[in-house]
């Protein structure tokens, strides 16, 4: 909602208060009814699609559990709200340039669209298995909100170059500016050089959420197979776009060289995750490059 072009801008921030709204009420365990916000005439088809069906999501989501209703309410309140802070900072098509600030913003934007979602699966894996004690919960939560940062911030390279060219940049101001640049020296592929540092701090971060990420799949039991497949599958993704981004820096400036893992190789990966799912210490190689 933040960003499709299905809806126009001046309606988004008014139907992302509606949907924080919802939320609320979600996690007081009430019922919630939601409306399909009219809309224009951009935005891809799945895209449209799903707020189309915002009325019936509100009437799946009316059937959970007051617990699991709670909790949905929880995360969904943390993720509309940080929506609402991006379209604050930046507007649709911000005048020049803007940057988060500092790390401190940075990592309250990781939290905010991902790792909330890490706490979230940690919690409904908790509520629903009934077999994992106090500490068992408190690794996952840990790990799940790791996870989450590293995929993020996983993003936040990659996409650098389109969101440079939306008025955005992910990568703190101070950072940039450490590194001798102005925020419009970005738009420049001459730049990479100088950047490159600061990628590759980035690059060892990711890394090491990376890795502390992995106690959520030493908690989940191996016969959990979906369920590990489905929360290995972006760890590993991450980890090839990781090695992509670190073996040629410099097409992260560029709008035309989009760093992406080849649809092909995530189907294999899948198929390796689901048909011969791999031991912890095989995940572990596949994620962080060696065994614990």
């Amino acid at each position: 909602m933040a960003d499709t072009q299905a809806v126009p801008p001046e309606e988004r921030d008014r139907w992302l208060a509606r949907l924080e709204e919802a939320a609320e009420r979600l996690s007081r365990g009430e019922p919630i009814a939601l409306e399909a916000p009219p809309m224009g005439g951009g935005g891809g088809r799945y895209e449209r699609g799903l707020i189309a069906r915002l009325p019936a999501i509100a009437e799946w989501v009316n059937e959970l559990e007051v617990p699991a209703r709670r909790r949905a309410g929880w995360v969904c309140g943390i993720l509309f709200g940080a929506m609402r802070r991006d379209l604050a900072r930046f507007g649709e098509h911000s005048e020049g340039l803007i940057a988060l600030s500092d790390e401190a913003e940075l990592e309250e934007y990781l939290y905010g669209n991902a790792g909330c979602v890490g706490a979230y699966w940690a919690a409904e894996l908790g509520a629903t298995s009934g077999r994992f004690a106090a500490l068992d919960l408190q690794s996952l939560d840990r790990a799940g909100i790791r996870l989450g940062h590293a995929l993020q911030r996983v993003n936040v390279l990659r996409d650098l170059a389109g969101d440079l060219r939306r008025g955005r940049c992910y990568l703190p101001e101070d950072q940039v500016t450490a590194c001798g640049l102005e925020l419009r020296d970005l738009y420049s592929t001459a730049v990479a050089p100088r950047l490159r540092p600061l990628v590759e701090r980035h690059i060892a971060t990711a890394l090491q959420d990376l890795a502390e990420g992995m106690e959520f799949f030493h908690v989940l039991p191996r016969r959990w197979i979906r369920s590990r497949a489905a929360a290995a599958l972006p760890a590993v993704l991450a980890r090839r776009t990781l090695d992509r981004i670190a073996a040629q820096p410099e097409r992260l400036l560029d709008p035309q060289g989009t760093v992406k893992v080849p649809r092909s190789e995530v189907k294999r990966i899948l198929a390796r995750l689901l048909v011969t799912p791999p031991s912890d210490r095989a995940l572990q190689r596949m994620v962080v490059g060696h065994s614990p």
